[in-house]
């Protein structure tokens, strides 16, 4: 089975765990520049990070980065949802880099603006399809969450009462198509 690697669209300063780096390293953290990623249908996705010794690290899971020194949300909190097919692509949404967000699981934190989307394997079934937004939450962690697992705030656009509405909401079974 191939995957794809995809590189973020930009990149992200992280703080890796020593223990993620072999079980001799001294007890602390590795700075280190997170810049792409790749995943299996069902893995966790992986991370590819420049690190300050120079070494290039592929394979490091998501609970293993960190913007601060706190890595303590667990990777079932922080990735529900395992990699959806081998064909996948970080791309970026503007509008979303930097809204505060409050993850259904992982609490609060704001968008980073990239989405990784895959163009196989769920995303045959439109209905199912739901690329997954990186979110950084307030402990530093990232959260790879669909869009069902979080809200987001714009306080120029968002309105509490029409927040009221998201009961309702039901996922959409139409595909429309062209000439219709």
């Amino acid at each position: 089975m191939s995957c794809k690697h995809s590189p973020l669209p930009h990149h992200l300063y992280v703080n890796v765990p020593n223990s993620f780096l072999g079980p001799n390293m001294p007890i602390g953290t590795t700075r280190g520049i997170w810049h792409g990623v790749y995943c299996r249908v069902g893995q966790a996705m992986q991370c590819h990070v420049l690190l300050e010794s120079g070494a290039h690290w592929s394979g490091l899971p998501l609970h293993a980065l960190s913007s601060t020194t706190d890595f303590s949300q667990p990777l079932s909190t922080l990735q529900p949802w395992g990699g959806m097919g081998d064909q996948m692509t970080a791309f970026t949404l503007p509008y979303l880099e930097g809204l505060t967000v409050v993850g259904r699981a992982c609490g609060p934190g704001r968008h980073t603006g990239i989405l990784i989307d895959w163009n196989d394997g769920f995303s045959r079934y439109p209905q199912e399809h739901k690329p997954l937004s990186l979110i950084e939450t307030s402990t530093g962690q990232y959260a790879l969450l669909p869009n069902n697992y979080y809200t987001i705030d714009d306080k120029h656009f968002t309105d509490a009462d029409a927040a009221k509405n998201r009961v309702h909401y039901r996922r959409g079974e139409t595909t429309y198509w062209e000439g219709e």
